[in-house]
């Protein structure tokens, strides 16, 4: 639900650019989306890191701009989006994972075939 603060802090975010406005939105949603994004990546480390990543590229690039009407909901998309990614990711590397090393040694070939292997084979 957006109240009057935050449809007047976004309007002075788009309008003028306002530092202050974007802190505004910053200070209440860091946390929620915090705790959205560690319960999808299992560590409140990286959710605090990558909330912060997301605030900073938003402010970057503008695409607060595309702000429509809650901006709660543009910010937590933005962070579902990208922990299924970071997930993804992680799924695809840990199926690429090299085979751990065989504990038994190297296999065993046999450099010849004996001759009562051969026999066995022809019967």
């Amino acid at each position: 639900m957006i109240t009057s603060e935050d449809t007047a802090m976004l309007s002075a975010l788009k309008k003028d650019n306002n530092m202050e406005a974007y802190q505004y939105f910053f200070m209440k949603y860091y946390k929620p989306l915090c705790l959205k994004a560690s319960t999808m990546l299992g560590s409140m480390d990286e959710a605090r890191e990558l909330v912060q990543k997301i605030f900073i590229e938003v402010w970057k690039t503008r695409q607060y701009q595309q702000i429509e009407h809650a901006p709660g909901g543009f910010f937590y998309q933005l962070i579902d989006a990208r922990c299924r990614q970071l997930q993804e990711k992680a799924a695809a590397q840990q199926y690429k994972a090299p085979c751990p090393p065989c504990e038994t040694g190297p296999a065993l070939v046999p450099t010849s075939i004996s001759t009562s292997l051969i026999m066995a084979i022809e019967r």
